[in-house]
């Protein structure tokens, strides 16, 4: 083997280590960047965190609807729904006036 073929042999080798070296690298900086998001940091809060605080958010969204929804319908009396029922009944009832024009 010439001097000329060991130096080529060797740069190719040098070659392909560094760059499976830097996709194991990249490999790795991906894999810091799960756990570190996963179990989070000082700036972030961690993956089971943030689901435990939309979960809270989701709990409170859904009470707030059940309390409009139960405006909605009638429920005998104190609804806004019985209320406008109240509303148009005693306007159906009350005779119109009849303006003139001028």
């Amino acid at each position: 083997m010439s001097t000329l073929e060991f130096i080529v042999l060797i740069g190719a080798s040098l070659s392909a280590i560094l760059f499976i070296g830097n996709k194991f690298v990249t490999l790795f900086k991906t894999w810091f960047k799960f756990v570190d998001d996963w179990n989070g940091t000082e700036d972030k809060p961690g993956v089971v965190d943030r689901l435990a605080d939309g979960n809270a958010r989701f709990e409170k969204i859904e009470s707030e609807i059940s309390i409009i929804k139960a405006e909605l319908f009638n429920n005998h009396g104190t609804s806004l729904r019985d209320a406008i029922d109240r509303i148009e009944e005693a306007v159906a009832k009350k005779p119109r006036k009849k303006t003139e024009r001028i």
